[in-house]
């Protein structure tokens, strides 16, 4: 895993949304819009289709998305 030391600017290509289990009347855990978010490390996991992902922070929220995901602007 690697954290960088300033974070990069970057465009999310596609809304993401998250919801929890069907036990808790599928709430809404999470939901980022496209647009600009900052990605602030990256790891390698081949869970994700490109076998990088991406650390980003939007909407007060952190998750990992695939690279692909992700356009970078710096």
């Amino acid at each position: 895993m690697k954290l960088f030391n300033e974070p990069l600017k970057g465009f999310l290509v596609n809304d993401l949304a998250a919801y929890d289990s069907e036990e808790n009347d599928n709430q809404v855990v999470y939901q980022i819009r496209k647009g600009e978010v900052l990605v602030i490390g990256e790891f390698n996991s081949i869970k994700y289709e490109s076998g990088t992902a991406l650390i980003i922070f939007a909407n007060d929220e952190v998750i990992s998305v695939d690279k692909n995901m992700i356009i970078l602007k710096n």
